[in-house]
């Protein structure tokens, strides 16, 4: 009887706040491991923590203007170090990510076929507003600290003149890798305060099974693909210090001023705004895959 006094507005909506709620009979509740959450973040941390010395040694040796090869003894794969922090921060995240989910996180999983999708599904409750805020400034600390820190020294007080080319390939990588995680923080924050609103306004609007909640489905639940786009934006950006670097280094007297090359400007301009665009487009319209923001769910 309720359902026949409503508006098919309202049984839409009823709908779609059904399906966001990813459990369902079909579904067994599972782990996604059998580590226990608080040793998967030792191994987590000491991870991280590790992949911070390292850094903290191979900007200390180039700068000194020292090669990475002194470190292990002059091997040619040493050039190769500079790859190293990164990949310990990748292997971190593993552990880090099923502790949240076994801490965090309902995990359960279905009998699916292998391109149907969703055979692990996981709903998470959200974290709090203020750890958002504080991993956005973390974010772009460590970028002012790597990239915009270094280039105003080198710009105003030749600081890393004795310093070895392979220093700015270690600060330039990491310092984008930082814009571009506080670029996806920003995004995410936004895509989190809009989209239950939105949800709940237009919910009426999604057909279960229509192309545009599958493509939305595919594009924004299951990949996140307007945060990809997000970290290029954010990424894009934070080389604008090198553009002004680099003018200083082509004047060679002290009257000189620095004219920023502006092509150089103009095809970092167009990046930001079509990943930007993009990332934000992905954001506002994510709640078009009739799913849970706080879920989600495999690909097989």
């Amino acid at each position: 009887m309720n359902d026949q006094r409503q508006s098919p507005a309202e049984r839409r909506r009823a709908l779609v706040a059904s399906r966001s709620h990813t459990v369902s009979p079909a579904r067994s509740e599972s782990r996604p491991t059998p580590f226990h959450s608080g040793l998967l973040n030792l191994v987590g941390g000491i991870l991280v923590l590790s992949a911070m010395l390292l850094l903290a040694v191979l900007i200390a040796v180039t700068a000194r203007g020292g090669e990475l090869r002194d470190l292990v003894g002059g091997a040619s794969w040493a050039d190769n170090l500079v790859a190293g922090p990164i990949m310990i921060l990748m292997l971190a995240a593993a552990p880090l990510f099923l502790a949240y989910f076994q801490r965090s996180g309902h995990w359960s999983s279905r009998e699916r076929g292998f391109f149907q999708g969703g055979s692990n599904v996981v709903e998470l409750r959200p974290a709090a507003l203020w750890t958002r805020f504080l991993f956005i400034g973390l974010s772009f600390l460590v970028w002012a600290a790597l990239i915009a820190g270094p280039v105003y020294l080198d710009i105003t007080a030749d600081a890393f003149a004795q310093a070895n080319d392979s220093l700015w390939v270690v600060l330039v990588l990491y310092g984008v890798l930082a814009s571009g995680l506080g670029a996806v923080l920003v995004f995410s924050l936004l895509k989190r305060l809009t989209y239950d609103g939105l949800a709940a306004r237009f919910g009426d609007q999604i057909v279960p099974g229509s192309l545009s909640q599958i493509f939305w489905r595919a594009l924004s639940y299951r990949f996140r693909f307007e945060l990809w786009f997000a970290f290029g934006f954010g990424a894009i950006l934070g080389t604008i210090p090198l553009v002004y670097q680099s003018a200083a280094d082509a004047c060679y007297t002290a009257t000189c001023i620095p004219v920023p090359d502006p092509a150089w400007q103009a095809w970092i301009l167009w990046i930001a705004v079509c990943s930007g665009a993009l990332a934000l487009i992905g954001s506002l319209n994510a709640w078009r895959s009739g799913k849970s923001l706080y879920s989600g769910e495999s690909v097989s």
